[in-house]
């Protein structure tokens, strides 16, 4: 991003997903912008990378609304491209056709008419200047399309604080292939510089953001829905995530890939910095998300510089949450352990014969990914005792 030139970042207030409502509030949005002409061409395939973590309906605000996607493949129908929907599932999930099928259909998209990705194919590439990994396995549809863009949602998320533009391009790696990730990427520093490497390299042209209901406290899936009634939309997903940042409330520096993105001069520091053209007053359409709990927990991890780097393993272990399985709510479906990139996740059965999950919790590393992948809610995170007296 030169921050010579202020990126614009678009934003309307829209209070529900009416289709006429979103189709015309979204043709306002992208007013500023020059409009969908200005990114997509008559005869180009355009890939449409919505958030589709887990099989959600469209009111538990987990994944992008259909009625979003629907609006904007119309716009792009309109200006004589080809949309296609796209995305790849969380790590509990295979990126194969049958399991794709089934998540669009269970996220309300199947009946939308509009093309669905089932191409199970990716490639890897080279990432010459990756600021931590060199080569990324990328979803082949994204590689091939004329046009990528970018349709996240907000909502709050246990590892990195936020998810909404940066975080979505994860989805370019397909499925099972994110675990690695997060076993070799075990800090959030690490894993924030590596967001920041895929979206650069998978580059989208727009972002349409998915603000009008978002997902507040334990995100990316088991926190609780919240009207924030906004769509917002740039072509910079780091200044796209920073303005969403100060409308909900938190500081982007931390969110680890925006604290990085800040450092290497490649994020706006104030709101200012940003050329932000609304159709309200800033303060109106400023909403309050609660925060993942993990975030007063990364503040405390961070509270003694000045101890002995031999100290610090534990530190860190103390003041982080730590994923525990609810008995009552554990079904023992094992997406936990599928998606667990320490393979530290067994299914044990109760004496009734009732199946559950158990963690290793010694050689947990907190990324979250059970927290993130459980469909019925049953991994919560608790503070140690430490945490708890110190908190």
């Amino acid at each position: 991003m030169n921050l010579n030139a202020k990126p614009v970042i678009s934003l309307v207030s829209c209070e529900d997903y009416s289709r006429d409502k979103v189709r015309d509030r979204l043709s306002e949005l992208l007013e500023p912008l020059s409009g969908i002409a200005g990114f997509v061409k008559p005869g180009q395939r355009v890939a449409l990378k919505l958030n589709l973590l887990l099989g959600a309906s469209p009111e538990q605000c987990v994944c992008t609304h259909p009625e979003v996607a629907r609006a904007v493949a119309e716009l792009v129908l309109k200006a004589g491209g080809k949309p296609f929907l796209v995305d790849s599932p969380g790590a509990a999930i295979p990126h194969k056709s049958f399991f794709l099928q089934r998540l669009y259909e269970k996220c309300g998209l199947k009946q939308l008419g509009i093309p669905l990705n089932t191409d199970e194919g990716y490639r890897s590439i080279p990432i010459p200047h990756g600021r931590i990994v060199k080569r990324m396995e990328i979803l082949a549809p994204l590689l091939e399309a004329d046009v990528i863009i970018n349709l996240p949602k907000v909502k709050t998320h246990s590892f990195m604080i936020l998810t909404c533009a940066v975080k979505n391009m994860f989805g370019a790696i397909p499925g099972y292939l994110k675990v690695g990730y997060h076993s070799k990427l075990k800090s959030p520093e690490q894993f924030g510089a590596m967001l920041l490497d895929v979206a650069e390299t998978v580059k989208p042209a727009l972002t349409i953001v998915d603000g009008i209901k978002g997902m507040e406290g334990e995100g990316p899936s088991g926190g609780n829905p919240k009207n924030l009634g906004i769509l917002a939309a740039g072509t910079d997903p780091v200044a796209t995530d920073f303005v969403i940042c100060k409308l909900i409330g938190f500081p982007p520096e931390k969110v680890p890939y925006l604290a990085l993105a800040q450092k290497e001069k490649l994020c706006p520091s104030e709101i200012s910095d940003v050329d932000l053209r609304t159709d309200k007053e800033w303060e109106s359409l400023s909403v309050k998300f609660a925060p993942p709990s993990t975030m007063s927990g990364k503040a405390l991890a961070g509270f003694y510089p000045s101890l002995l780097n031999i100290f610090r393993p534990f530190i860190n272990y103390a003041f982080t949450l730590r994923p525990e399985v609810s008995r009552e709510k554990c079904v023992g479906c094992g997406a936990c352990a599928s998606a667990c990139p320490e393979k530290i996740i067994e299914m044990r059965k109760t004496t009734g014969g009732k199946k559950f999950a158990y963690i290793k919790r010694r050689n947990c590393i907190r990324c979250y990914c059970c927290h993130e992948m459980c469909p019925y809610k049953a991994i919560v995170l608790k503070k140690s005792l430490l945490y708890r007296l110190l908190n």
